[in-house]
C-alpha cells in the first residue's frame, strides 16, 4: 500500500514537470548515478540532459571503455549493478575468467554484456564520432533522456604518483588507490572541444546540476572545457551544486587525497571552492556545521542543508526533489 501510494504521487511530481525544460546534470560516476536515478522518478526523463565525463575512457584490447557513461546508460535503463555502481547486475564473468585462464591480465573485471557495449563501442568509433555513438546506444536501451559525452575529442585524466603517472583506473583498480599522489592533470584538455550538444543544453537549460561524482576526476574535466565552461558562468545563477562530501570524508572514492594533491582543504569548502564561478548554490549536508556554512557563504555561494546520503531509492528521490525546488524547477 505505502508503495502503491509513493508511485501514485511520482506520477503526479512528474506530471507537474511536463512541459517544463530541459534539466541538465553534469555527472560521473556512483553520487551522479545514484541522483540520476532519483531525478527520473521525479522529473520527465525526456526533460534530462546528462553531460558525461568522459575522461576515464580509454580503447581496451575488445573495444571502447566509457566508465561514466555505461554506469549512467545502466542506470537510465534500470540495469546497473547496485553493488558495485558500475557494470550491469547479474551479468557473467566467462570472458573475463577465460582471459585470466589464458594468461592475459585483464584487471578490470569486466562482465560479458558490459563487454558487448564497449565492442559495439569500439566498431562504431571507426565511422562516427563518440556523441553520435552514444545517441546510438542510447536509444537502443530505450533511454529517453539525453546522454551526451563532453567531447569527442581525447581528454585523459593523468594521475602522477610515487608508482609514475596512471590513469584513473590503474590508480583505483590496479594499485587499489593506495600510491601517493602528486599532481592530477587532463591530457589533451586544452585542444579538446565539447560536443556542440552539450554546450547547446547548456544555453536551453531550466537549471543545472552539478551532480556529487567526484568533482576532480568527473566534474572539473567537463567543466575546464573551454565552450562548457564559458556557457556555465554565464548560467551561474541557474546552477547548483551537490556536495560529494560529509565532514571530510568521500562519500566514496578517494576523492580527499585528490583534493589535498590540488592544495585544496579536504573538504566541502574546498569543493565550494572548485564551483565558486559556476554554481550560486550548494547542495550539503545537515552534519556540517556553521563555521563550514559562512566559510561557503564567503564564496558567494548559498548554502543549502539536506541528507545528501543516498543509500536507499527513498532518498535518492528525496535529494532530487529538494534540488528541483531549490532550482524552482
Amino acid at each position: 500500500m505505502v508503495r502503491e501510494k509513493l508511485l501514485i504521487y511520482l506520477e503526479k511530481k512528474k506530471k507537474m514537470f511536463l512541459g517544463k525544460s530541459m534539466l541538465v546534470v553534469l555527472s560521473g560516476g556512483t553520487g551522479g548515478v545514484k541522483l540520476i536515478q532519483g531525478l527520473k522518478e521525479v522529473y520527465p526523463e525526456e526533460k534530462l540532459a546528462i553531460i558525461a565525463n568522459t575522461a576515464d575512457d580509454k580503447w581496451l584490447a575488445h573495444g571502447y571503455f566509457s566508465p561514466d557513461i555505461d554506469s549512467i546508460l545502466y542506470a537510465l535503463s534500470n540495469e546497473i549493478n547496485e553493488e558495485t555502481w558500475y557494470g550491469i547486475k547479474n551479468d557473467s564473468f566467462a570472458t573475463h575468467e577465460r582471459l585470466l585462464k589464458l594468461g592475459y591480465d585483464e584487471y578490470l573485471k569486466i562482465g560479458d554484456i558490459d563487454r558487448a557495449m564497449h565492442i559495439q563501442r569500439g566498431a562504431l568509433l571507426k565511422k562516427m564520432k563518440l556523441c553520435e555513438v552514444i545517441e546510438k546506444q542510447r536509444k537502443a536501451l530505450g533511454i529517453k533522456a539525453l546522454v551526451i559525452p563532453m567531447s569527442d575529442d581525447k581528454v585523459t585524466t593523468r594521475i602522477e604518483t610515487s608508482q609514475g603517472i596512471l590513469d584513473l583506473q590503474e590508480f583505483l583498480v590496479k594499485f587499489k588507490a593506495l600510491p601517493k599522489v602528486k599532481k592530477i592533470f587532463y591530457e589533451g584538455i586544452y585542444k579538446a572541444k565539447a560536443c556542440e550538444k552539450a554546450t547547446e543544453v547548456i544555453k536551453k537549460a531550466k537549471g543545472i546540476i552539478i551532480a556529487p561524482s567526484n568533482p576532480i576526476t568527473s566534474i572539473l574535466p567537463i567543466i575546464n572545457l573551454k565552450e562548457i565552461k564559458n556557457e556555465l558562468i554565464k548560467k551561474r545563477n541557474k546552477c547548483i551544486a551537490v556536495s560529494p562530501i560529509i565532514k571530510g570524508k568521500a562519500i566514496s572514492g578517494p576523492l580527499e587525497k585528490f583534493l589535498r594533491a590540488e592544495k585544496l582543504e579536504p573538504s566541502v569548502c574546498g569543493v565550494a571552492k572548485l564551483y565558486k564561478d559556476f554554481a550560486s548554490k550548494i547542495v550539503i549536508d545537515t552534519e556540517e556545521d556553521e563555521l563550514t556554512t559562512k566559510k561557503i557563504k564567503a564564496l558567494d555561494i548559498e548554502v543549502l542543508k539536506t541528507s545528501i546520503v543516498m543509500r536507499e531509492k527513498e532518498e535518492k528521490i528525496k535529494l532530487a526533489s529538494f534540488l528541483l525546488e531549490a532550482l524552482g524547477a
